[in-house]
Formats: C-alpha cells, sequence, structure tokens
C-alpha cells in the first residue's frame, strides 16, 4: 500500500511492462550503491578464473592424452597426426572448460549476490533478514540453477526433436522454446530473494501463475541480454537486483499471496518506495 493524501491506497499489481522494464531498476541500483560494486564484480572474476583453470587443464590433459596414445615416433605422419589431435583435442577441452565455468559461477558467486539481494531490501525499507550461512546461499543459489535446468532442459529437448522430426514446426518451436527459456530465467533469478526469505516452493509456483505477465516481461528482457556470449554472466548481479524489485512490488501489490514475504510488508514505512 502507498499513502496519497492520507489515504491508503493500493500499488498497482506488476504486468509485462513493470517485469521488462525491471532491467532498468536493476542497472540504476548497481549505479547508485558503490557498496554493492565489490560483490557486482565477483561473478565476472569468477567466471574468468574458472575458465583460464579449466582450460588449462583440458589442454594439458589433451597432451598428456596425446603422448601416450602414440608414444614416442619419429615418422611425418605420426607427428602431423599427434598435432592435429592436439589442437582440435584443445579447442573442445577449452569450449567444455568454458561450458563448466558458466555452469560453476552462479552457484560459487551466490554469497555476493545475495549481499547485492540484501543491499536493494536494505533501501526499500525491508527488515534485514536472519543470516543463513556461506555454504547455505551457495546450496541456494546452487539449487534455483538446478532446479531451472530440470524445467528447461527436458522442454528445449522436446521442441528440438519436433523440429529434426518436422521441419515447418520450427515457426511454433522457436517461440515456444524463447518462452521456456525465459520463464525459466525468471524462475532462477527470482529464488535469489525468495530462497533467503525462506518462500515455500508452492508459494513461488503461486507467484508466478498469479504474475506470469510479470514474470514473462522480466524473462524476456534477461533472456535478449543472455543471449549474448558471456553476458548472462556478468549481467548477473543486475539480474538478482531486479528481481528483488520486482519480488517486493508483486508482495507488496497482493499482500498475503507469498505469506514469507508478509512479514517484510508490514514493516515497511507508510509510504514505502516500492510504489
Amino acid at each position: 500500500m502507498v499513502t496519497v493524501g492520507g489515504v491508503a491506497e493500493p500499488i498497482e499489481r506488476p504486468g509485462f511492462r513493470a517485469g521488462f522494464a525491471a532491467v532498468f531498476s536493476g542497472f540504476g541500483f548497481l549505479a547508485r550503491s558503490p557498496r554493492a560494486w565489490p560483490y557486482a564484480v565477483v561473478p565476472a572474476l569468477v567466471f574468468v578464473v574458472l575458465s583460464v583453470l579449466f582450460a588449462y587443464l583440458a589442454i594439458w590433459g589433451v597432451n598428456a592424452s596425446v603422448a601416450g596414445w602414440l608414444g614416442e615416433s619419429s615418422g611425418w605422419f605420426a607427428k602431423a597426426s599427434a598435432t592435429l589431435l592436439t589442437w582440435l583435442g584443445s579447442v573442445l577441452g577449452a569450449i567444455l572448460g568454458l561450458l563448466l565455468a558458466l555452469a560453476a559461477t552462479p552457484p560459487l558467486s551466490g554469497p555476493a549476490l545475495e549481499r547485492i539481494v540484501g543491499y536493494y531490501e536494505a533501501e526499500l525499507g525491508v527488515p534485514t533478514r536472519t543470516p543463513i550461512g556461506l555454504l547455505a546461499e551457495m546450496w541456494c543459489a546452487l539449487r534455483a540453477q538446478a532446479f531451472a535446468a530440470m524445467f528447461a532442459i527436458p522442454l528445449l529437448a522436446l521442441l528440438w526433436i519436433v523440429e529434426l522430426l518436422f521441419a515447418p514446426a520450427v515457426f511454433v518451436t522457436v517461440p515456444l522454446k524463447f518462452l521456456v527459456s525465459a520463464l525459466s530465467l525468471a524462475w532462477n533469478l527470482f529464488d535469489y530473494p525468495l530462497t533467503l526469505r525462506g518462500v515455500r516452493m508452492r508459494d513461488r509456483f503461486q507467484m508466478v501463475l498469479d504474475n506470469k505477465a510479470a514474470a514473462f516481461g522480466f524473462g524476456l528482457a534477461f533472456a535478449v541480454l543472455f543471449w549474448i556470449p558471456c553476458f548472462g554472466v556478468l549481467l548477473l548481479p543486475v539480474g538478482v537486483a531486479a528481481a528483488t524489485r520486482i519480488v517486493w512490488r508483486i508482495a507488496a501489490a497482493r499482500p498475503g499471496r507469498v505469506p514469507r514475504l508478509d512479514a517484510g510488508l508490514s514493516a515497511l514505512p507508510p509510504a514505502p518506495p516500492l510504489s
């Protein structure tokens, strides 16, 4: 609720436009919050370190394997084969290492991202939550990513098979794949502020179902940005900040729908900065 002329009025329920525009609130919060900057660079640093480490291990492993398979040979064919296998194996290994780094960065960056959530909640006037510990924060981030993957990967694989079996279906499957990606991404980012407040899984489902337009708009905005290679890692801090904003807007617009958030709403000032 907000106070206008001494009269309490309901906060407008966020829709597609508000969800899509949340990306700008994420950028805006980070731009005006220097204390969040050290945590905002953590995902990028973790990704770079892991990429270099995994790529080095992959290349080292390929070189050792090729040397073991072919042994010491002076023939030109053997040398050419070893060189070709080494190069191909190194490239494939580096790509695999990059994918592993992309998968490992969000959970390892969880504690830093959750500091950003806490800073934004403090700006909104939400009372401080009880700390849950470093390992619990990393587990929350891993669980969010795993749950989204369990939902998205089978559906995306099914749509891909449909395309292979019936090519004209691409006009339907491509929009559906984008829809699945957007909703799974929204679910993943929403999980950060919701898990930290102990929101139950069924309440999260209900929140997303009640606010499908806002969730789709939110996910669509970040799906477009995350489509750019490696932007998914760089924009994680923006994503969790924007998710915090939209989650509390949803909670303020419809009190009682997400019980675990109501305690925070009751502690907000009479004119909360959520309108």
